[in-house]
């Protein structure tokens, strides 16, 4: 890969660093069709702990076979690093390049004149060959004595405002009522038109123009939940006690199915499970109460999924965190990856960062989910993907065949086509899919009887794609129950567009269909770890005309699927449930 590098700004302004970069890449192959987008990774390295973030890109543009960018981020410091954050260890920055299948570690850049400038207050950046060196400055010894005389004062401060508006809240409900009879005004920071509502954001309103703190709910019940979770700390940790934690299943399914089950029959183990489909901000107070007793007594707790409210505690070094993260390889990207973009996690936050290990399915998946999770590349395994061991499993596949055959006997003898496609929106309570994008209907005639179609929508979509009476023979929507994992087993061809089921079907070796109508807004909006135009393990459709002609000339382009296989699985034996159990017994002895 030809490139030009050139950081035009490196400046530390307190306890933030601004870098700006700009750079080319020549593409002989770019075309109309084909517009990759580079990434640039920091490499951030103190000796004790490593980190990857992104460089947020704002201009990609293309000119004469060249991939032209620039891109300029400010970074938190003391957010860079978590575990050694309070030691403030001098360390290096290089940049990691990526341009479609090109990816080049410690990526040679010059330095523009005057480009790096230090405050002079708390570090020092300084530049070697291709690298950026970061020192902590001592503190002068005024500056912490001022600190330590200041404090008592500013708490003394906060405190007495807390305490008048505490004294003021009669007053502020006053005024609220007053200004439902008119003889008063609202706070022209309450928007809502439900009157309780609109009552206690006035007061909250008024209270929080004297008071530091501004009370909300939310605050109210994290505070309440670290509060239980420190109570439950006076009690020892429990040395041999595992607890499965999901917010995404109230059965034991999934990744946790298959763990459990190598685990079950271990009498020197206590195995606990917290299992809820609701919000972790709407747990009910019993399960709020076993959470905190949990999370403060077990000696590792496993997660499968995003879990908010276990990022808000401080816990003991005697827990270990475990992510079984409930998806193969690494598609879209998520958490950090996602800095500048739409739901993605701000640099200055506290969520990912306290897991102890991340498994995943593959070597090349480490950099991504370290980068996504904002953790060390050493805490990321690849151990493989519990859930996957049944592809490898005969007598399941044979089980589980006759078993959806004799639940949906109109499959049996047909060509099964799976449609699965992911969500659109940002989180769970905005997930949609574009029904319309789909004409089921129009698909069945084009295809004929020896066809049928299994509907398999993302769980978040709550809507249901319509079904065609005169098809209803030949369609069965398995959107509200049946693991996906399972229909693979009849499945003859998958459509999709970018969900992660791809890895799971390149497994068994089923041709895919990639119905991309989005791409380049998906790419703009979300993006992908990898160039999905080079090297996905199917054909991309952009139309539903071209999806149906790819089905009938069983045009699936599966060339690129052996090499995509490797690239995701480390391991093709079955085994990854007890590579992760053998790091639960790991973590048990830390």
């Amino acid at each position: 890969m030809e490139y030009q590098l050139t950081m035009t700004e490196c400046v530390v302004n307190g306890t933030g660093l601004t870098l700006a970069v700009t750079g080319s890449i020549a593409d002989p192959a770019l075309s109309a069709d084909r517009l990759p987008r580079p990434k640039i990774v920091l490499y951030f390295s103190n000796g004790e702990e490593n980190r990857r973030l992104p460089l947020v890109l704002q201009n990609v543009s293309y000119i004469q076979n060249r991939c032209v960018f620039d891109g300029r981020y400010t970074y938190k410091l003391p957010y860079i690093y978590w575990t050694t954050r309070g030691k403030r260890l001098p360390g290096t920055l290089t940049l990691h390049l990526s341009y479609g299948t090109d990816y080049v570690e410690n990526a040679a850049f010059a330095l523009a004149p005057d480009a790096l400038l230090p405050d002079g207050l708390r570090y020092e950046v300084t530049a070697g060959d291709s690298v950026i060196y970061l020192t902590a400055l001592k503190t002068p010894a005024w500056r912490v004595w001022a600190g330590r005389c200041v404090a008592p004062f500013r708490f003394l401060f906060y405190t007495a405002n807390g305490l008048l508006a505490f004294c003021l809240t009669p007053w502020f409900l006053l005024e609220a009522l007053l200004a439902f009879v008119h003889i008063g005004r609202w706070d022209p920071r309450v928007k809502s038109h439900n009157p309780l509502r609109r009552v206690l954001g006035h007061v909250n309103a008024r209270f929080s123009r004297l008071a530091r703190y501004k009370p909300t709910l939310s605050k109210l019940y994290k505070g309440g939940m670290i509060c239980l979770y420190r109570l439950f700390c006076l009690l020892p940790v429990q040395k041999n006690r595992v607890t499965f934690i999901s917010m995404r299943r109230n059965d034991l399914s999934g990744n946790f199915q298959f763990v459990y089950e190598q685990m079950k029959d271990r009498a020197d183990l206590k195995l606990r499970f917290i299992l809820s489909y609701r919000a972790t901000a709407a747990l009910p107070p019993l399960v709020l109460w076993r959470f905190c007793y949990a999370c403060a007594v077990s000696k590792v707790v496993v997660l499968d999924e995003f879990t908010p409210l276990i990022h808000a505690l401080n816990l003991r070094p005697q827990t270990k965190l475990i992510q079984l993260w409930h998806a193969c390889g690494a598609f879209k990207t998520f958490g950090f990856t996602r800095l500048g973009k739409p739901a993605g996690s701000p640099q200055p936050t506290r969520m990912h960062r306290n897991y102890d290990y991340v498994t995943v399915s593959s070597t090349f998946c480490k950099r991504c989910h370290s980068e996504g999770f904002g953790i060390a590349d050493e805490k990321v395994v690849p151990t493989g993907i519990a859930r996957t061991d049944v592809f490898f499993n005969g007598d399941y596949a044979r089980r589980t065949r006759q078993g959806l055959f004799a639940r949906f006997p109109q499959l049996q003898g047909k060509k099964v086509v799976l449609f699965a496609p992911t969500f659109r929106g940002t989180v769970k309570e905005t997930a949609y899919y574009p029904m319309h994008m789909l004409d089921l209907e129009a698909l069945c005639a084009a295809l004929g009887d020896d066809y049928a179609v299994v509907v398999k929508h993302h769980p978040f979509v709550s809507e249901r794609q319509p079904i065609p009476a005169a098809y209803a023979h030949r369609i069965v929507d398995c959107s509200d129950d049946t693991e996906l994992n399972d229909l693979l087993f009849i499945t003859d061809v998958v459509i999709t567009d970018y969900s992660s089921l791809i890895f799971e079907a390149a497994l068994l070796k089923i041709p895919m269909l990639f119905y991309v109508f989005d791409l380049q807004e998906y790419i703009r909006e979300r993006d992908f770890y990898f160039d999905l135009q080079l090297e996905s393990p199917g054909k991309l459709v952009y139309t539903q005309q071209q999806l149906t002609d790819a089905l009938l000339r069983e045009d699936y382009e599966t060339d690129r699927m052996e090499a995509f296989t490797r690239k995701f699985f480390d391991h093709l034996d079955g085994r990854s449930t007890e590579r992760i159990v053998a790091l639960i017994d790991r973590a048990l002895g830390e």
